[in-house]
């Protein structure tokens, strides 16, 4: 990423860990997508522009805009990108089989889509690659701390997002709720 010749993309996201929403602009090098880019090999994530926030409390900010943030990836839970920004590269697009699934994590509680290779569970998925964020879609989720205080009236902090990334190192728990029909059992 240090060599001038090669155009980056800037793709806005916010990464998601226990306790705290870090906004920023992640460098992208094509032909990458977000999720390449986040499942590179290296234990860090840079974001420029960032700006750090508690996930649950009314503080504007835990940070002003920093010009250069590095997150251990191993922190965070859910990276979604900002704006309606879709992942999808044609000519790394393959088909796949779409399961609706609750994810419970160390900090949310959701429903999405997951789209596996034909035969493949999730379960099967998460084993084989523990360390690469699972891509999901239609993304509903609810910080599950905001729900212990909520005061009457009050709403929880959720997120609805067409795609997300989820660190798989942080779900607690999983069920397949509706599975495509021709994925057959077992999946």
């Amino acid at each position: 990423m240090d060599n001038p010749s090669i155009e980056e993309s800037v793709q806005r996201v916010e990464i998601y860990s226990a306790s705290l929403k870090i906004t920023g602009d992640l460098a992208i090098s094509p032909p990458l997508r977000l999720s390449d880019e986040v499942n590179g090999l290296t234990d860090y994530i840079e974001l420029k522009n960032s700006i750090t926030e508690p996930l649950l409390t009314s503080y504007p900010v835990v940070s002003p805009t920093e010009s250069l943030t590095v997150i251990e990836k191993a922190s965070v839970v859910l990276i979604v990108p900002v704006g309606n920004q879709a992942d999808r590269k044609e000519q790394m697009w393959r088909e796949k089989v779409k399961f609706h699934v609750v994810l419970n994590t160390t900090s949310f509680s959701m429903s999405a889509d997951v789209h596996l290779e034909p035969r493949v569970t999730l379960l099967t998925q998460l084993e084989r690659y523990e360390r690469e964020f699972l891509a999901v879609t239609h993304l509903s989720a609810v910080a599950v701390a905001s729900l212990n205080s909520l005061q009457p009236g009050g709403q929880p902090f959720t997120l609805h997002r067409e795609f997300a990334l989820v660190n798989p190192r942080n779900i607690v728990s999983f069920s397949v709720r509706e599975a495509a029909a021709e994925a057959g059992a077992g999946a």
